[in-house]
């Protein structure tokens, strides 16, 4: 649907949607593919290029990979997904998280966090699911709040892991900034957070701006790299400074070393062959205790 349905009267396109996700699901159920927690197509594409439904539970379970062996994820876990989209990651938790652990997901768009409710949280009590209504040009532009102000919707110290997948690629630094110190916030003591980036350093810097990047981030935008100077948010690339004095000023002290993935100046291979299913840069950071 994406830019076609701007071409559609508003009292039409839920109509329209229903007709699409009818069709599309009609086809996968005669695939065989189908699956009853993964969306439609028409929100899977918000998400990533998840045109086959096997890739898109294929890609949670690599992620599922990364948080077992990286923040020691256990059943009793209490998980926070922010930017959970359309259940994606939720799809694999459900298999792990069990009371009295938890997860909560939050994300800008209403219909995919809906979908959420319906098909993941009224079979796993334990998942809950929260639209913000934050701006975003291209999910919420008519959002009544900023990304920069907003003030997570869960109480102080309650989570174990706060996890933002391909999150900040999509935010300016000052909303940034504000996320990771909200990600601290609602951490305990000691809880991990779990956050991918596209880091410019010495070397990944004149690679972005050779055009050696995925995607193509050829604008500077103020110190960062972005795909689109009318909508710098749709891909960005921050300093890798910035980003590390973003946590250590929050709190957080960094588990090991940056793992920086192949999105700049390497061979590309598909994401799910990736370790851990990612292509960008993997920051690992743990909630000092101030008190």
């Amino acid at each position: 649907m994406g830019k076609a349905s701007a071409l559609i009267p508003g009292a039409a396109r839920a109509r329209c949607a229903r007709i699409f996700d009818a069709g599309t699901g009609l086809v996968e159920r005669i695939l065989g593919v189908a699956d009853p927690l993964v969306p439609p197509l028409r929100l899977r594409l918000h998400v990533g290029p998840f045109l086959d439904p096997r890739v898109y539970k294929v890609s949670a379970e690599r992620n599922l990979e990364a948080l077992q062996a990286l923040c020691s994820l256990v059943p009793t876990t209490r998980f926070l997904d922010i930017g959970c989209g359309c259940g994606r990651l939720a799809s694999a938790l459900v298999a792990v998280i069990e009371p009295p652990g938890s997860y909560e997901g939050f994300d800008t768009a209403e219909e995919p966090i809906e979908w959420c409710r319906r098909h993941i949280g009224s079979r796993f009590p334990n998942f809950g699911f929260r639209a913000t209504d934050t701006f975003s040009l291209r999910y919420n532009p008519y959002g009544a709040s900023a990304a920069e102000e907003l003030t997570f919707p869960y109480a102080d110290d309650y989570f174990d892991i706060v996890f933002a997948g391909s999150v900040y690629t999509h935010m300016l630094p000052g909303e940034v900034s504000n996320f990771i110190s909200e990600s601290r916030r609602v951490l305990r003591p000691g809880g991990i957070s779990f956050a991918t980036f596209c880091l410019l350093t010495d070397r990944s810097l004149p690679l972005v701006k050779a055009g050696k990047s995925s995607p193509p981030l050829p604008y500077v935008f103020g110190d960062c790299m972005v795909r689109d100077p009318n909508d710098p948010a749709s891909f960005i690339a921050q300093p890798e400074g910035f980003v590390r004095s973003c946590f250590t000023n929050s709190g957080f002290q960094f588990l090991g070393p940056i793992r920086y993935g192949s999105w700049v100046g390497r061979e590309r291979l598909p994401e799910l062959l990736e370790p851990y299913g990612f292509d960008q840069d993997i920051i690992v950071a743990q909630k000092l205790d101030r008190n």
